[in-house]
Parts: C-alpha cells; sequence; structure tokens
C-alpha cells in the first residue's frame, strides 16, 4: 500500500478556495484505478497549512495520476497560491492489524 502526504501553505485569504479545489477533485481522485482514499487536512493553528493525505494500491496508480490530467488540473489551480515549495513525501506501508 502507498501512502501520500503533500503539505504546503497559502495565504489564509486563499485556503477556502484550496480547499474547496481540493474536495471538488477528490471525487474523481476516489474514482481512479488503485486510489483508496483521499484526505483534505487543514491545522486549526496555521490558517493557511494544508495537507492531502492519499491511499493507493501502488505506485503503479499513482504514478498514473501523477502523469494524467487530474494532477495537472489541481497543481495548475493550487501552485499559483502557493507560498512556498510543497513537501510531499510517499510512503510504503503494509497492514499489521
Amino acid at each position: 500500500m502507498i501512502y501520500v502526504e503533500v503539505n504546503f501553505t497559502v495565504a489564509p485569504a486563499d485556503r477556502p478556495v484550496a480547499i474547496t479545489c481540493l474536495r471538488a477533485e477528490a471525487p474523481q481522485m476516489r474514482a481512479m484505478p488503485g486510489n483508496r482514499s483521499v484526505r483534505v487536512l487543514t491545522d486549526p493553528n496555521d490558517n493557511g497549512s494544508i495537507t492531502l493525505l492519499h491511499q493507493w494500491d501502488n505506485l503503479v496508480g499513482l504514478d498514473a495520476y501523477r502523469k494524467g490530467p487530474l494532477f495537472a488540473a489541481i497543481g495548475g489551480t493550487l501552485r499559483p497560491m502557493m507560498t512556498g515549495a510543497p513537501s510531499t513525501k510517499v510512503y510504503e506501508a503494509q497492514l499489521l492489524d
């Protein structure tokens, strides 16, 4: 199983727009082959912080998403709002229990 954590910041005034974009695109991401979940998280103590968590069956599904039009569309909307470079971490995990 693959977990992806993307952390980025936007101006506090832009956070509602960024969250709306991610939530609007989440059903399309969830419908992609191999996607198990998508979550948009915010930090109650930082009005500009956003975390996107998504889970994939394998790297094949994740790579298809990253090379596809949905990824490009989300990035095209969010990148101009970002106040710095996003941090992306990809984890391979095994369910223990």
